[in-house]
């Protein structure tokens, strides 16, 4: 065998026993590091950590202690953020409103949360009465299940008051009216239907016309501040649909009232 042949000979030879040493150490470690492994699969995940809700009342408190106006009281029930107190100014009435809806728009948590904001703050002594405020809550492009949740929460409670035996609108249920109005802008996309009801004194008939009227009358309203009648659909159910059959003056002033309801079969 020549030299060069014997080289080659010997330099294949080492490199055959170079890659079966590392080919041992590999197998080696991997062996060393399997219950490594095994642990590390056994082992339980962390558990994933929910992000802490905002404390909404905590979060307009802070906003109106920022600008001293530690005498406004904070209050959250039933999705609706409330500010109360007295005030000597207008202006201060305004401001605390103002402060504590900046706060809420600005955590982007509070679409589906907060669902109105109330400003019920008196200015010495004097209530003035405002509606809640829903549509800047509802976020940039509203579904219908959002839309009908704010004509609920907006009608929770309140009325729409008409004069006696009459369709002619109330003028302390104009804000209410106007708040009820934006959403509708808000809801641009969905038909909504106005229900006319009313108590079961007088004449059925009567108060099936009566209740036509009055529903009538709030789309009336509404198209006359820019919301289009397209959307707007009114029956009168007069007194067929009671939610308080109790016969008293309490459950007629319940059973008198304009319901809000999403047609169904709408695009979401």
């Amino acid at each position: 065998m020549g030299d060069t042949r014997r080289r080659r000979s010997k330099a294949l030879a080492s490199g055959t026993g170079v890659a079966v040493a590392i080919l041992a150490a590999l197998i080696s470690l991997g062996l060393s590091l399997s219950p490594i492994r095994d642990k590390m699969a056994a082992a339980p995940s962390a558990p994933l950590v929910e992000p802490k809700a905002t404390n909404w009342v905590e979060l307009a408190r802070q906003a109106l202690d920022r600008a001293e106006l530690t005498q406004i009281k904070v209050g959250f029930k039933a999705g609706v953020l409330s500010v109360s107190g007295d005030v000597s100014e207008l202006e201060q009435r305004d401001e605390a409103g103002a402060i504590v809806r900046q706060a809420v728009l600005a955590d982007p948590s509070h679409v589906g949360t907060v669902l109105a904001l109330e400003n019920r703050i008196t200015v010495n002594g004097t209530d003035l009465a405002d509606a809640p405020e829903a549509a800047a809550l509802m976020g940039k492009s509203p579904g219908a299940k959002a839309c009908q949740t704010a004509y609920d929460t907006l009608l929770d409670g309140r009325v729409i008051n008409f004069a006696s035996g009459s369709a002619v609108l109330a003028d302390e249920s104009k804000p209410l009216l106007d708040a009820l109005a934006d959403v509708a802008r808000r809801c641009e996309t969905y038909r909504v239907e106005l229900g006319g009801h009313t108590d079961a004194r007088g004449d059925a008939t009567a108060n099936q016309a009566l209740s036509e009227r009055r529903a009538q009358s709030v789309a009336d309203y509404l198209v006359s501040k820019s919301v289009p009648a397209s959307l707007l659909g009114v029956t009168g159910y007069g007194e067929t649909q009671p939610r308080d059959a109790r016969g008293s003056a309490e459950a007629d002033a319940r059973n008198r009232r304009i319901e809000f309801k999403i047609v169904e079969g709408v695009q979401d």
